[in-house]
């Protein structure tokens, strides 16, 4: 082997070794908690501006604090080195620098969301915790970021039909009694297949929690294209190939039969335009 060659060979080496690397280092990193930040604005130094903060913390999280790990993080604006990891924080969020003198305090943000004043903390931080360790611990699905555009079908790319199976799809919030109860005695005890007209079938659940990104959105998608009525639009609900089951009782009632009926087979979404598989 001529030395010309042999170089081309180690260039070429290298290049693959580095195009591999520049791949990987492209992929974005799963953290490590459900990372927590709050943000107050406390001028007086004898005034302890967290204690509420961490009181709500450990009355809503602390039985369910096993489910995800998560790290509580606090700034005081008040600080400029606070305010200006705030500003850092908003700006991913896509919020403009100049409203932050108008926000209502203490702030909150969690994968992706953003929440202001004591009341909306306290009545959210579960759900938002809970729906975030299952983005990034169940689904991995990384931090939700509001500033990215996607069109219906893009967010759906998470939730892929299975070909060839019976599906169903699952719309459901973590913190809703009723969804708890129809994920724990109906959908978690349904059977691998089902039997259709003497034909056996993978049966697919798509679980789509409404309260994880703008998946609020897709839900109202679903509401459009099969016209569902006011008083049917909730949680939980599921939707086949022929129709919906909203509600435990419709659910628990009706599913199974509708499934060994053939109304998951050639489920479809819906688009901007129609329907899609």
């Amino acid at each position: 082997m001529t030395n010309m060659r042999k170089v081309f060979i180690c260039f070429f080496s290298m290049l693959l070794w580095f195009g591999l690397s520049g791949c990987a280092e492209a992929e974005p990193e799963q953290p490590e908690n459900v990372e927590i930040h709050f943000f107050y604005n406390q001028p007086c130094a004898s005034c302890d501006g967290t204690k509420e903060l961490f009181e709500i913390v450990s009355e809503e999280l602390d039985d369910v604090s096993e489910l995800y790990p998560y790290m509580v993080s606090v700034y005081n604006v008040f600080r400029k080195e606070d305010a200006q990891i705030r500003d850092s924080e908003l700006k991913k969020l896509g919020f403009q620098e100049e409203l932050a003198g108008s926000l209502t305090y203490p702030i909150m943000t969690v994968n992706g969301n953003i929440y202001f004043g004591t009341d909306s903390i306290r009545s959210s931080i579960r759900e938002a915790y809970l729906t975030a360790g299952e983005d990034l611990f169940v689904y991995g699905r990384g931090v939700y970021d509001p500033t990215k555009n996607e069109t219906l079908k893009q967010q759906l790319e998470d939730y892929k039909l299975e070909k060839g199976s019976s599906s169903v799809v699952y719309f459901y919030r973590t913190v809703c009694e009723e969804c708890i109860r129809t994920s724990g005695e109906v959908l978690d005890l349904f059977p691998d297949t089902v039997v259709v007209d003497g034909v056996s079938y993978p049966q697919q659940i798509i679980r789509i929690n409404t309260r994880s990104g703008r998946n609020t959105e897709i839900l109202q998608a679903f509401f459009e294209m099969y016209e569902v009525p006011l008083e049917d639009q909730m949680v939980p609900i599921v939707f086949t190939a022929r129709g919906y089951l909203a509600g435990y009782e419709a659910i628990s009632s009706g599913l199974y039969t509708e499934m060994e009926q053939g109304a998951g087979l050639g489920m479809k979404y819906p688009s901007e335009k129609g329907f899609f598989k």
